[in-house]
């Protein structure tokens, strides 16, 4: 079975939308790990600053 141009284009585009959503999932947990774990970061470092209290 021959692929035509058009069973060409076809896969190309499918191929391309599903690394583009992978680029986007990649993207959106890095910004969200970011966010989150420099808050989580700055957050343990107050506690640790605290004085303790037994």
């Amino acid at each position: 079975m021959a692929m035509t141009t058009k069973m060409m284009l076809v896969a190309i585009v499918f191929y391309g939308l599903i690394f583009a959503a992978i680029v986007a999932v990649i993207v959106w947990a890095v910004k969200y790990l970011i966010r989150y774990g420099i808050d989580y970061y700055f957050k343990k470092l107050a506690e640790s600053r605290k004085p303790k209290e037994d």
